[in-house]
């Protein structure tokens, strides 16, 4: 597909589904919006990671799926955080009609807010954070965490802490060998972690050895690959992650992030529930 022929917005309202949805006490529910996008709701609070529904980058980066919904329609938003400053990640067309339709913060590194308010979001909504430094938005704690993308001017992770599972995004994050030290305050009861195929001596995403492998390092109960469908030129089946998954992290649940669809995350004891 050209750029010229960018698809349509996703079909269904998902603004509505989220908007109108009931989050039990210690649930947090999860909507995949494409990339390494969720909206993440838990019964106090409603927050918007990397959403992106700009159109294709160009002849090479072209939009596999479509824009997930319509950004001038959202209302219930308590903070928008972005990964890094990259277009998918930190993108005009989706935060400006969020900043006219909501009061949210902008909230992330330095080179995220930076070029966001180079656009036009206004810096009294605008936080920027360092390594290591936590803000609580609603019943959630966010804090960042290192994360490795070489092509980034600045890039973070966070863990989002609330009365339900402990969630680690790690954006587009490569792998690296002291994540597992990185992430060692926290029980991670789920991460979140950008899979594709990177083509011939290029790497611009983890390999699916590489996310069971940071499953296994943060002990974490759920792995949930994401990214694999943005693009055309590097999609990639995530029942590969699966596949290795039993060789390196055996007692991680693999599931695989699906466009627009909810999914309820639960405390069980040590466990964590996925519906």
């Amino acid at each position: 597909m050209h750029p010229s022929q960018e698809p349509a917005i996703a079909s269904g309202d998902l603004i509505q589904q989220v908007e109108d949805a009931t989050i039990q006490a210690g649930q947090v529910a999860l909507w995949y919006t494409g990339g390494a996008g969720y909206i993440v709701r838990t019964p106090g609070a409603t927050i918007y990671i990397d959403p992106y529904c700009g159109v294709s980058i160009d002849t090479k980066w072209v939009r596999l799926i479509p824009p997930p919904f319509d950004p001038a329609r959202v209302r219930q938003c308590d903070a928008v955080l972005s990964t890094h400053e990259h277009l998918d990640h930190c993108d005009p067309h989706t935060l400006l009609p969020m900043r006219d339709g909501t009061n949210a913060p902008l909230i992330g590194p330095a080179s995220s807010i930076e070029t966001a308010i180079g656009f036009g979001w206004p810096v009294e909504r605008s936080r920027s954070l360092s390594h290591r430094e936590s803000i609580v938005v609603g019943d959630m704690k966010i804090t960042t965490v290192r994360s490795n993308d070489p092509m980034a001017k600045g890039c973070f992770g966070y863990v989002l802490e609330s009365s339900g599972p402990t969630i680690v995004n790690m954006g587009d994050s490569l792998w690296y060998d002291a994540i597992g030290t990185e992430l060692s305050p926290w029980h991670v009861d789920v991460i979140c972690v950008s899979v594709a195929q990177n083509p011939p001596n290029e790497t611009y995403y983890m390999s699916e050895v590489d996310a069971v492998r940071i499953a296994r390092d943060v002990r974490a109960n759920v792995l949930i690959p994401h990214h694999w469908d943005l693009w055309q030129w590097v999609a990639m089946d995530p029942r590969r992650v699966a596949a290795v998954a039993p060789w390196y992290a055996p007692d991680t649940q693999v599931r695989p992030a699906r466009f627009c669809q909810r999914m309820n995350l639960t405390k069980v004891g040590d466990a964590v529930a996925v519906s």
